[in-house]
């Protein structure tokens, strides 16, 4: 899968600038992130070139509605997702990348590099975990659909997932909100597109979307989700999140 390939060969070259910065506190941040994002974002692009499909990426040029309204199938890209969750040295950030066909994410790769762990989904395939993905001993598992149920596990806590960065008052209130139906409930703080994988692996069951995102954020996991029968709502209206929108930020979410 070409989406794969440009994935790892994305997050190798992040590697391989990871390991020549100087550590965190001691380095002019914002520069560092613009570099990995604009060579990772490279790399990608000439890859999925070779698919002829259009391109919209976190670290692009951000096309204006009128030009991509007509676009039936394209892909969506994050080469640097959650840039605290580079520069913090904790490893939570990834490479994501989605096929988006009228609206909708039908295709989604998730690569952690630092972790070295790899998560992909479309319709005819359902959705797997790799470990050590890019070495010759990379095995795969396929994550369970879930069931009408739901994902908790008798042996944990309801468990909930949030941003370290915007663990906020709002997410407090909606944490004590779901307190009333579970009371015994685990948070865990995490970066990145990994939540939406964690919720796909049936790791955790519930995260709330409520601040800021983009589309670009949140379409390959959205895919690896829908791939295990999960998904990603507005919060508001309850409706399936949509792609390629006029205004491409999110609406504020529930993903479970």
């Amino acid at each position: 899968m070409i989406a794969i390939e440009a994935c790892l060969q994305s997050g190798r070259a992040i590697l391989r600038y990871e390991r020549h910065l100087q550590p965190p506190g001691k380095r002019d941040e914002a520069a560092v992130i613009y570099d990995v994002g604009h060579r990772s974002n490279e790399l990608i692009k000439t890859r999925l070139s070779m698919t002829g499909l259009p391109l919209m990426s976190e670290r692009g040029r951000i096309v204006p509605y009128e030009e991509r309204a007509g676009w039936e199938r394209f892909w969506l890209v994050d080469p640097l997702e959650s840039e605290q969750g580079f520069v913090s040295g904790i490893g939570e950030y990834t490479v994501s990348i989605a096929l988006i066909e009228f609206h909708e994410p039908v295709l989604g790769v998730v690569y952690a590099p630092l972790m070295d762990e790899l998560y992909f989904a479309s319709r005819e395939t359902g959705a797997y975990r790799v470990s050590e993905a890019s070495s010759s001993a990379a095995s795969s598992i396929r994550l369970i659909r879930a069931s009408k149920s739901g994902s908790l596990k008798e042996s944990r806590h309801y468990r909930m997932l949030v941003s370290r960065s915007s663990f906020d008052e709002r997410t407090i209130r909606y944490i004590e909100e779901l307190k009333q139906q579970y009371p015994e409930i685990d948070v865990v703080q995490k970066e990145s597109a990994l939540k939406l994988c964690m919720l796909a692996a049936g790791e955790a069951d519930i995260y709330p979307g409520l601040d800021t995102s983009i589309e670009w954020e949140t379409a390959a996991g959205h895919a690896i989700m829908k791939a295990v029968g999960k998904n990603i709502v507005d919060i508001s209206s309850g409706r399936e999140l949509i792609y390629n929108k006029p205004d491409i930020h999110n609406p504020s979410f529930i993903a479970k």
